[in-house]
């Protein structure tokens, strides 16, 4: 692993609202990280919390006596506005933002920077970290530490195209002289950490992903608050393959906009592919058995002496049953290098929601998706 030779100047944008559960942890994070403290200058934005996120932000500078922290007030304007109140008066040579729900690892930043001397690009303009499910509890939390670890696969591979599209909110590395020169951060979509790595591709920098700069952040671990984040997903990512929809399958744009363009914009019709696939070969079949059982009253007993309940009109079909084997073993292939990617050990009990993943989880955000596509569709408002 690379290590930086030289200590520039670097803005730590700490954005919250609302984030008095978590805000300690994240400035605790910032404050661990394995950085000369004199080469640091962290701006924690306060966007108009109502709750204690502010009281514990004087708390943490008091107590650390932490000189190098700063706060920035104000009502709420939401996180891109205040990123870009902050931005004003950043006075690093690089930034960060790191969301106040999310955690950084001490090295990153030091491999992050090592990645940009490495490279010596003055067109490299964002670097992105290897985000990670911090500390997995329920079932839900469990399929995203496995979804996040094979979007760093993706990441990794993708960033060797030149075609990484969205830099992650929880610690992303700018430079700050790039983003001032392209206006700073967006406000006409939900998802400016994407909107900003569109806007990079077209101005034909360069963004590549630091693949063992760890990250954690806190997943959803309730469903509410999980359709309500991959909802702000959909539509933000929706907005800005509308907005840079000029990009699509134009060759001045290279892998990005012949392959990764064209790929998010089939992604959707493909996606809703996949849900009406699997709704008529494995939730259909199901259904008609629940159906069946519901009018003989569940009396399965018949069923069982002749194998025939467990044995499920999936399985009983060979090329329904092959399709399953095939899903099953190219992503357990496809979770076993995301692990290697990731330098994390197999965990049985994780591996175990690779089940889940297929019987519920890929529906459930298939669902999420189509829902926001209709509300995309209808060119209806929604605040952040």
């Amino acid at each position: 692993s690379l290590d930086v030779k030289e200590f520039p100047l670097v803005s730590i944008l700490v954005p919250a609202f609302n984030e008095e559960r978590t805000i300690e942890g994240t400035m605790q994070s910032v404050f661990d990280i394995d950085y000369p403290k004199d080469k640091l200058d962290v701006i924690l934005i306060d966007d108009g919390s109502s709750d204690n996120t502010l009281s514990k932000m004087k708390e943490f500078i008091s107590e650390k006596k932490a000189n190098h922290y700063r706060i920035i007030s104000h009502t709420n304007m939401g996180k891109a506005s205040s990123m870009n109140v902050a931005l004003k008066q950043a006075l690093g040579e690089y930034f960060a933002c790191l969301d106040a729900d999310s955690f950084v690892d001490p090295k990153s930043l030091r491999k992050m920077l090592a990645l940009y001397e490495e490279e010596n690009d003055p067109h490299l303009a964002i670097i992105t970290p290897a985000m990670k499910v911090d500390s997995p509890k329920g079932i839900l939390q469990k399929i995203q530490w496995f979804e996040y670890l094979v979007m760093i696969f993706v990441g990794r591979l993708t960033s060797h195209l030149d075609s990484l599209y969205v830099a992650p909110g929880p610690f992303s590395l700018y430079r700050l002289d790039i983003i001032k020169k392209l206006g700073g951060f967006a406000k006409d979509t939900l998802t400016e950490d994407q909107e900003i790595a569109y806007r990079m591709q077209k101005g034909q920098y360069r963004i590549k992903q630091c693949f063992d700069a760890y990250v954690y952040t806190v997943a959803p671990d309730k469903l509410p608050e999980f359709y309500r984040q991959r909802r702000r997903w959909y539509i933000g990512s929706m907005q800005c393959a509308y907005k840079y929809k000029d990009m699509i399958a134009d060759k001045k744009y290279g892998d990005f906009g012949i392959l990764q363009m064209v790929k998010n914009v089939l992604g959707y019709g493909l996606a809703l592919s996949g849900i009406l696939f699997a709704m008529y070969f494995f939730v259909w079949p199901l259904w008609q058995k629940f159906m069946r059982g519901w009018t003989i009253g569940f009396d399965i007993w018949p069923y069982f002496s002749e194998l025939k309940f467990i044995i499920t009109p999936v399985f009983m079909d060979v090329q329904r049953s092959s399709v399953l084997i095939i899903l099953f073993a190219v992503s357990g292939f496809f979770f076993w290098q995301a692990h290697k990617n990731g330098n994390e050990k197999i965990h049985p009990k994780y591996y175990l929601s690779i089940i889940p993943y297929f019987a519920f989880y890929y529906l459930l955000k298939g669902g999420i998706l189509l829902l926001s596509m209709i509300e995309f569709a209808r060119v209806k408002k929604i605040k952040w």
